[in-house]
């Protein structure tokens, strides 16, 4: 079975993401500025991801339907990675397309990332098994995992500060 967008070098450590370009979204008409001046740091969105118990994750079905479910999670090494059944619908929208949106709520703090999906062993994430340990004091002793390599996200503090903290990260030229 081919996997889009895997790595199926068993033991090769998965590239780490790079700093993202900081942006604005495009959304005429919420005031949103021209320039980045109050626009959020990547760090910011990092410790979202970080005190996230519950993220939602949105695919596709072969049909085009989509598909949103609850999972756990962890950001480990510059990758969003969670573990769910290789038989699950999530598994099986995700081996026929990659692309996969992932949302995070903390109290007003919104954050959405966009990315594609691949298969990983566990031995290619350091740190996942231990930190998905700490956080939700659960062992997970096999894989294969789900990782994310991400092409954007947008964040936002959703109070009367939303215009001027709306920002676009990017991994794309």
């Amino acid at each position: 079975m081919m996997v889009r967008g895997g790595d199926r070098r068993r033991g090769r450590r998965i590239r780490r993401m790079t700093t993202p370009l900081i942006g604005r979204p495009h959304m005429p008409g919420y005031g949103v500025p021209d320039t980045n001046e109050g626009a959020l740091p990547w760090g910011w969105a990092e410790e979202r991801l970080e005190r996230c118990r519950n993220f939602f994750i949105a695919t596709t079905r072969p049909s085009g339907r989509p598909h949103a479910m609850p999972v756990w999670g962890v950001w480990t090494d510059g990758l969003f990675v969670f573990s769910t059944a290789i038989t699950s619908v999530k598994s099986e929208n995700l081996k026929e397309n990659a692309a996969v949106a992932i949302t995070v709520e903390v109290g007003i703090d919104a954050l959405v990332l966009e990315g594609e999906a691949f298969l990983a062993q566990l031995d290619q994430v350091p740190g996942f098994t231990d930190n998905y340990k700490k956080k939700y004091d659960y062992t997970i002793d096999e894989g294969p995992v789900w990782a994310v390599r991400l092409k954007k996200a947008f964040g936002f503090i959703g109070d009367d500060s939303f215009p001027q903290t709306a920002t676009r990260w990017s991994w794309e030229l």
